[in-house]
């Protein structure tokens, strides 16, 4: 009985650990848990059916196993997934890897068991079993015990190792490249390369009779699960090791775009304020321009004064023209805030600003620069998207030592929080280029001890994104009274 019990039970692990593993990496092509019950029994089905006939094929069984088990999973992933054959490759052979290496665990580990039982236990019963039938009775009970815990420490081996792993691999929606999952697979193609040369060591076939190498080689019972161990180690310190290299690397890039960012800001800035001084000196130049023709005009009369009179109102608009909307304290201000409401306008939203630059805070211009752009340009697009009446509302204010930035605009659709960075996620589909701009400005707000705080408010079918950027001065100082 225990015999059919103990590979049925362990094929039933690793069908339900297995669809589990996968639905955490993979998208499912079919609604609710279909695409998991599907697979659990479809891979159960195989398991019981087509390794029983493979063991048959000594001494090339476990790799035609193997060949056999990748080449099912990928055609199940394949039917019931969405396609992405890279991950789908991973997913399988680290899958099958960790199964193998957790088996010869196992086998070690019942060996030791055994052998407890052979020469504790049934010593200590020997003398209170009298009958046959009360040792055919014992003999089912520690069977079954035995079968117990082997089944119950496969399970929670298989769960830790599949668990770590899928919770070590925090972006599961990065998109790798095929060298970069090269990187992840090769430590889990080699451990299934170790673990079938391990099968092939440990039971050796002389004269039609199998033996192990635990009887021959006693210390291979701390040995081998020894080196089952420090595999699964290996393979789960790849994958840490390699979001590592990840999470470095996007920071790596985030610090090359912020530097980019301040570099063309510097240069936008250093442009503003050339244009600005002009416009001050073209400004004043045409109104007193317009003062002397307004006063020739007055000498004049007829039609030739009413159409001089129209002509100096043309020059007047064009004049009011060259006027900023905003007076923030700050030409850069100024112009980055009249920028984006011009832009707002021409996609057919409104706009409103009170916003004074902090002159009292000593924060730099460039650094609210970058905190304005973004943050005006990440509520323009979604607000462009958004049916119906569309605003924007930018507003700046004080609290003691703390400058506040606040922008809210309408959005359509749902918001996605990212579990890493608390940050939300770029609806735009290359998420590498796009979404920095939140980031962006996290950045220059932690730059001077402060953080951004997002929240949503709803209003029927209408949301609002509300973004509030706090920024201190350490070395602020308040003016004496």
């Amino acid at each position: 009985m225990y015999e059919t019990l103990q590979p049925v039970s362990i094929y039933l692990v690793n069908s339900i650990a297995g669809g589990i593993y996968i639905r955490k990496f993979l998208k499912e092509r079919y609604p609710g848990k279909i695409s998991l019950f599907l697979w659990t029994g479809l891979y159960l089905i195989f398991q019981c059916t087509a390794m029983g006939f493979l063991s048959g094929a000594y001494p090339f069984n476990d790799i035609l196993k193997a060949a056999a088990d990748i080449i099912v999973i990928l055609a199940l992933q394949m039917l019931l997934y969405k396609k992405d054959l890279l991950k789908q490759l991973f997913v399988t052979v680290s899958f099958i890897a960790g199964r193998e290496i957790i088996k010869y665990i196992i086998v070690a580990l019942n060996d030791i068991q055994y052998w407890m039982i052979k020469n504790l236990l049934i010593s200590a019963l020997s003398n209170s079993i009298t009958t046959m039938k009360e040792a055919e009775a014992w003999n089912f009970i520690i069977r079954g015990v035995t079968w117990l815990i082997f089944v119950s420490v496969y399970a929670v081996l298989m769960i830790a190792y599949l668990s770590l792993i899928s919770r070590k691999f925090v972006r599961k929606d990065y998109p790798l490249k095929t060298h970069e999952y090269a990187f992840l697979m090769l430590p889990s193609a080699a451990a299934l390369c170790i673990s079938i040369t391990l099968k092939m060591l440990i039971i050796s076939v002389e004269n039609d009779i199998a033996t192990a190498i635990y009887e021959r080689v006693p210390a291979a019972k701390f040995w081998v699960p020894l080196i089952c161990f420090l595999l699964l180690g290996v393979n789960v310190s790849s994958v840490m090791l390699f979001q590592k290299l990840v999470q470095c690397n996007e920071e790596e890039r985030k610090r090359v775009t912020l530097e980019n960012q301040m570099v063309q800001m510097h240069r936008q800035i250093e442009e503003i304020q050339d244009i600005y001084a002009d416009m001050r000196g073209l400004r004043h130049d045409m109104r007193n321009h317009l003062e002397s023709i307004s006063a020739l005009v007055k000498r004049t009369s007829g039609s030739d004064r009413t159409e001089l009179d129209g002509y100096i109102g043309k020059m007047e608009e064009t004049v009011d023209r060259l006027d900023l909307s905003y007076r923030t304290g700050n030409p850069i201000t100024d112009v980055i805030i009249h920028q984006k409401k011009q832009e707002a306008e021409k996609r057919g939203i409104s706009f409103d600003a009170d916003f004074t630059y902090p002159d009292r805070q000593q924060i730099d211009v460039y650094d609210i620069g970058i905190v304005l752009n973004n943050a005006l340009e990440n509520a323009i697009e979604a607000s462009s998207q958004t049916p119906g009446e569309k605003n924007i509302r930018l507003r700046s204010y004080m609290k003691g030592n703390l400058f506040f930035i606040e922008v809210e605009n309408n959005f359509i659709g749902d918001l996605v929080i990212d579990n890493e960075t608390g940050l939300p996620v770029s609806s735009k589909k290359d998420r590498q280029l796009h979404g920095l701009g939140i980031e962006n400005i996290r950045r220059c707000a932690k730059k001077y001890m402060g953080d951004i705080d997002i929240s949503i408010q709803e209003s029927g079918d209408r949301k609002k994104f509300c973004l509030t950027v706090m920024m201190y001065e350490r070395y602020f100082t308040p003016e004496m009274q």
